[in-house]
């Protein structure tokens, strides 16, 4: 599966950052996309239609699920899809240092905006197979290898 990766800087000082990790809508079924709502890459990945890893690594069963089913299985999912993004952002980005994907990160230098085409393990309803391994889950159990298959945007 190919996913984006992305750090953007936002305007002002010191230099305060978002990192993004992001499904192409090409590669993710309609009601996926309909679950978790698309949105836009950032404008240094070409401003393409993407879903979040949520929706993607949600069980099949959650589509069938009622409201009340889902609310509890929801935090789960949104813990494993928040774990994964932070393994492929570390192994990106290495200077995001934080114990779980900020909102913003601040850094001490200005490495400037990127984005980073990668090939991972097909995440598309992976919630069962990953989150009994959340606490010892790494970028290597998710197809991700250091320096295989990067194109940079």
């Amino acid at each position: 599966m190919e996913i984006l990766v992305s750090r953007s800087r936002l305007a002002g000082t010191p230099p305060h950052y978002v990192y993004r990790v992001l499904v192409p809508v090409d590669g993710v079924a309609a009601e996926r996309r309909a679950m978790g709502g698309v949105s836009v890459a950032p404008r240094v990945a070409g401003r393409i239609a993407c879903v979040r890893v949520a929706p993607v690594v949600a069980p099949e069963r959650y589509l069938m699920m009622s409201p009340v089913e889902r609310a509890a299985l929801a935090p789960r999912i949104g813990a494993l899809s928040r774990r994964i993004e932070l393994l492929i952002i570390r192994s990106i980005f290495p200077e995001m240092t934080a114990d779980s994907v900020p909102i913003i990160f601040e850094l001490d230098h200005d490495p400037g905006d990127a984005c980073v085409w990668i090939q991972i393990a097909d995440l598309t309803a992976a919630f069962d197979r990953l989150e009994s391994n959340l606490d010892i889950l790494t970028a290597f159990d998710l197809g991700l290898r250091q320096g295989d298959n990067l194109r940079a945007a």
